[in-house]
C-alpha cells in the first residue's frame, strides 16, 4: 500500500510567501536608499566639495593701481603673442569647445604672478598686433561688471605685496583729491570711484565708443581663463577690425574706440576647471558635465535675480553714452546675452517691451529698448517671455482677412511699424530641422512629383535644402540640445527628451528620424532593432509620462517654439497658423571664403576677413517685395542699389522674414522689430557655436551700418512697384 503524502502545513506556505515579500521589500528599500544616497552625494559634491565661491569678484582691481594704469596706457599684447607659435600648422578644433591657444588667459596667468594680478584689473586694454608688412594692429578696451547672487554689485579692491585691500574712506579721499589736483576741479565736480560701474561710467564719459556687452550664461562666470571672457575678446577684436574697414567711407568710425563689457555672475555652481586640473580633461570633464548638469534649475533663478541690477547698470552706461556732448560722439552699444544670460535679458526687458508696444503710435519708429540692439544667443528662457510681447503686437494689428476684417484693413496694418524700422531685439537659436515643424505624411510624395506646375521651382528648392539636411546626418545636426532637450525637462516636459531618444534609436538603426528626411533607407536588421529597443522604450515612457507640463510656451525656450503648421496646404503655400506665436525669421549661413571660419584671435589683424558695410540692405529687401507689403523679404534678394553706391553690400549671413517653404505664413509684419530667428545650416551651431566670423559680422552689421536708411532716389522708386523688381530675382 503506497504511503500517503501529507499536506504541507499552511503556516509553512504563508511563511515562505512572507519571506519572499520581505525580501522584495528589502531589495526595494535598498534600491530606494541607494538612489537617495546617490542623490544626496551628488548634492553634497555639487554644493560643498566642488562648489564655486558664492560671493567672489574676479576682476575688481582698482584701475588706478600701477599695474592696471600701465596696462591702460600701453596696452597688452601678451594674449595674442603667447599662443601665436602654436597656431602654425595646428588644427583649431571645436569638437569639445573652442580651442584657441592665442586667447588663453589661464596659460598667461600661470606664466607669471604679474599677469595673474594684471588680468584681475576691472578695466584693461588689449592689442592684437599685425604681423604682415603694412598691417594695422587691433586694439580694444575690456571692462567688467560683476554681481552677487542677490544682484548687489562688488566694490573695487586695491592690492599690494600682502594681498588684496578693501576700499576705505582714506583711499577714496586720496583718489578724489588727486583727481581734483590733476584736473583743476572742485570737490563738487568729482565723484568717488567705488564699484566697477563707476569705473566704466568715468571711462565712457569721454571719447567715442562702440560698446559690446556680453552677458554669460550657465556654467560660466568671470574667473581668469573662462571661455566666455575669451569669446568677448574675440568679438571685440572682430569689431575693431570691422570699424577699421568702415573708416574710409564713414569717418565717424575712424576715431571710435571698441569697448567690451563683460557682465559676470555666478552661473557656474560647480568648479569644472578644478575637476579637469585634478583628474584630467577626459575624467574631470565627464565628472564636471555630470555634476554641472544638475545645476540648471538652481542657476536659472539666480540669473533672474541678477536681471534688475544688470539692466539698471546698462541703462546707466546708456545714459552716459547718449549724453548731449558738443560735438556729438556717435556712440553705439550692442548687448549680447548667451544661454541664461539671454534669460537675464528676456526677464529684465519683458515688461519694458510690453509697455513700449502698448504705447506705440501707429506708423512711428519703435526706439531701441536698450542700447542700439539686444541679441539673445540660444537663450535658455521660457518662450512666454517672448510671446508676451508678440501678443501685444497681435492684439493691436489685423493679420488675416476674415468675415470681420477686410483686405484693405490688413494691408493698412503693415504700416504699424514703418519701412525704416530697425530690429530692436533679435533672438537666434540653433534649430534642429528643416522645414519648420518637420515633414508630415504626404510631403515627400508631393516633393517627388515631376510635373511642370506652379510649384515646380519650389519643389526643387525644397529638395536642395533636404539634401543639405541629409548630408548632416552622418555627423549629426549641431542644434542647441541644452535649450531644446534639457531645458524642458526641468520644466517637467519630457516630450523633447522623448524625441531625442527617438532620434537616437533611428541613428542606431541606421536611418534618419521620421519627419526629417525624404530619403529611403533599408529596413533595419533585427540586431539593430534589438539594440535600439531600450531607447524606444524610454522614449515611449518619457513621451507618455503622466501630468507633464503641456503648456509649450512655458516649457519650451524662445527659439524652439515654432508656430503650428496649418492642417491644409502644401509646403510651398503660406497659410496662416492658428497659433501665430514663436519663431519669426530664419538665419542661414553663406558659403563664402573667410566667412564660415573660426579665425583664431591672434590672426584677426591679418586674417582674410571681409565684413563689408551693408548700408540700406534691410530697406532694399523690404522694397523688393511690394506685392507682399514688404513681408517675406530675403537679404539675398534686394532691390537695385544706387548706381555707383559705396557701402551697400549684403549682410554676412542670410536673413529671411517668415519661413521659406514650410507651408506656414509669416506670423509677424514685414517691418516688425522683434526677430526670433531659427538658425539652421551653418549660421549658428550647438549651444556655444557662435564664434563664426560670419555670425559675428552679421550681428554687428545690424548696428554698425545704417541698414534701413533710405538712399537717395529710393523713395521715388518705392512709390513705383514696377521699378522695384530685381531682374536677377526669380
Amino acid at each position: 500500500m503506497a504511503a500517503s503524502v501529507e499536506p504541507r502545513p499552511r503556516h509553512t506556505v504563508l511563511s515562505r510567501i512572507w519571506r519572499t515579500y520581505a525580501g522584495v521589500v528589502r531589495v526595494l528599500m535598498a534600491l530606494i536608499f541607494t538612489v537617495v544616497l546617490i542623490f544626496l552625494a551628488v548634492l553634497f559634491v555639487n554644493y560643498v566639495v566642488l562648489s564655486t565661491p558664492k560671493d567672489q569678484a574676479y576682476r575688481n582691481l582698482d584701475p588706478s593701481l600701477p599695474i592696471c594704469a600701465e596696462g591702460l596706457a600701453k596696452g597688452w599684447t601678451v594674449l595674442a603673442e603667447t599662443g601665436r607659435e602654436k597656431l602654425q600648422g595646428a588644427e583649431i578644433s571645436d569638437d569639445d569647445g573652442w580651442i584657441d591657444p592665442s586667447n588663453d588667459e589661464a596659460e598667461v596667468a600661470a606664466s607669471s604672478p604679474k599677469w595673474a594680478t594684471a588680468l584681475r584689473c576691472s578695466l584693461q586694454r588689449h592689442i592684437v598686433p599685425a604681423t604682415t608688412p603694412g598691417g594695422k594692429s587691433l586694439d580694444y578696451n575690456l571692462g567688467f561688471l560683476e554681481f552677487q547672487e542677490d544682484g548687489e554689485p562688488y566694490a573695487l579692491v586695491s592690492a599690494d605685496a600682502h594681498g588684496d585691500k578693501p576700499m576705505s574712506s582714506a583711499m577714496l579721499q586720496q583718489s578724489m583729491e588727486s583727481e581734483m589736483h590733476e584736473k583743476h576741479m572742485t570737490a563738487s565736480a568729482v565723484r568717488p570711484i567705488i564699484t566697477q560701474l563707476d569705473v566704466l561710467k568715468k571711462f565712457l564719459a569721454t571719447g567715442s565708443h562702440y560698446v559690446i556687452v556680453f552677458i554669460h550664461g550657465w556654467r560660466n562666470d568671470a574667473h581668469i581663463g573662462n571661455q566666455n571672457v575669451a569669446d568677448l575678446r574675440l568679438y571685440a577684436a572682430h569689431a575693431a577690425r570691422f570699424l577699421a574697414e568702415r573708416c574710409p567711407i564713414q569717418p565717424t568710425y575712424c576715431d571710435m574706440n571698441v569697448t567690451a563689457i563683460y557682465i559676470g555672475w555666478r552661473g557656474a555652481r560647480v568648479d569644472e576647471k578644478g575637476l579637469k586640473n585634478l583628474f584630467g580633461t577626459a575624467i574631470g570633464g565627464f565628472a564636471g558635465n555630470l555634476s554641472a548638469g544638475a545645476t540648471l534649475f538652481d542657476r536659472k533663478p539666480v540669473s533672474e535675480q541678477v536681471a534688475p541690477a544688470a539692466i539698471s547698470a546698462l541703462r546707466t552706461l546708456e545714459d552716459v553714452l547718449t549724453s548731449n556732448d558738443n560735438p556729438p560722439r556717435h556712440n553705439k552699444m550692442i548687448v549680447f546675452g548667451h544661454s541664461l544670460g539671454g534669460n537675464l535679458l528676456a526677464t529684465g526687458l519683458k515688461d519694458d517691451l510690453v509697455k513700449a508696444v502698448r504705447r506705440h503710435q501707429f506708423g512711428a519708429t519703435l526706439p531701441p529698448v536698450l542700447g542700439d540692439l539686444v541679441v539673445l544667443i540660444n537663450p535658455a528662457s521660457e518662450a512666454a517671455k517672448w510671446t508676451a510681447v508678440q501678443r501685444e503686437v497681435w492684439n493691436r494689428t489685423a493679420f488675416n482677412v476674415d468675415a470681420n476684417t477686410s483686405a484693405a484693413e490688413v494691408a493698412r496694418e503693415h504700416g504699424f511699424f514703418p519701412v525704416t524700422q530697425k530690429p530692436v531685439v533679435v533672438s537666434v537659436t540653433a534649430a534642429l530641422a528643416f522645414p519648420v515643424g518637420g515633414l508630415r505624411e504626404g510631403d515627400c510624395e508631393w516633393i517627388g512629383l515631376e510635373i511642370d506646375d506652379k510649384y515646380k521651382a519650389a519643389r526643387e528648392k525644397i529638395r536642395a535644402r533636404l539634401e543639405k539636411s541629409d548630408a548632416m546626418f552622418d555627423d549629426g545636426v549641431d542644434y542647441d540640445w541644452a535649450t531644446h532637450d534639457l531645458f524642458p525637462m526641468f520644466k517637467f516636459d519630457f516630450r523633447p527628451a522623448a524625441e531625442y531618444l527617438g532620434r537616437t534609436a533611428a541613428r542606431i538603426e541606421g536611418h534618419q528620424p521620421r519627419g526629417q528626411t525624404c530619403a529611403s533607407f533599408p529596413k533595419p536588421s533585427w540586431w539593430a532593432q534589438i539594440k535600439s529597443l531600450p531607447a524606444r522604450v524610454f522614449a515611449l515612457l518619457a513621451g507618455t509620462f503622466p501630468f507633464q507640463n503641456s503648456v509649450r510656451e512655458e516649457s519650451h525656450t524662445i527659439g524652439h517654439l515654432d508656430p503650428a503648421r496649418p492642417a491644409n496646404g502644401l509646403l510651398a503655400d503660406t497659410l496662416p497658423s492658428a497659433a501665430p506665436f514663436g519663431t519669426t525669421h530664419e538665419l542661414l549661413g553663406l558659403h563664402e571664403a573667410g566667412f564660415e571660419k573660426h579665425h583664431p584671435y591672434a590672426t584677426l589683424a591679418d586674417a582674410p576677413i571681409n565684413c563689408p558695410a551693408s548700408n540700406h540692405w534691410l530697406i532694399r529687401a523690404r522694397a523688393n517685395r511690394p506685392d507682399q507689403d514688404g513681408a517675406y523679404w530675403d537679404s539675398e534678394s534686394l532691390a537695385p542699389a544706387n548706381p555707383g553706391a559705396v557701402g551697400e553690400g549684403r549682410p554676412a549671413a542670410e536673413f529671411v522674414h517668415g519661413f521659406a517653404l514650410s507651408g506656414t505664413a509669416a506670423i509677424t509684419l514685414g517691418n516688425d522689430p522683434f526677430w526670433n530667428m531659427r538658425a539652421f545650416d551653418n549660421a549658428l551651431s550647438r549651444h556655444d557655436g557662435y564664434r563664426l566670423t560670419s555670425f559675428i559680422c552679421a550681428m554687428n552689421q545690424l548696428v554698425m551700418d545704417d541698414i534701413t536708411g533710405v538712399p537717395s532716389g529710393m523713395l521715388s522708386r518705392m512709390q513705383d512697384p514696377a521699378m522695384m523688381t530685381n531682374p536677377n530675382d526669380k
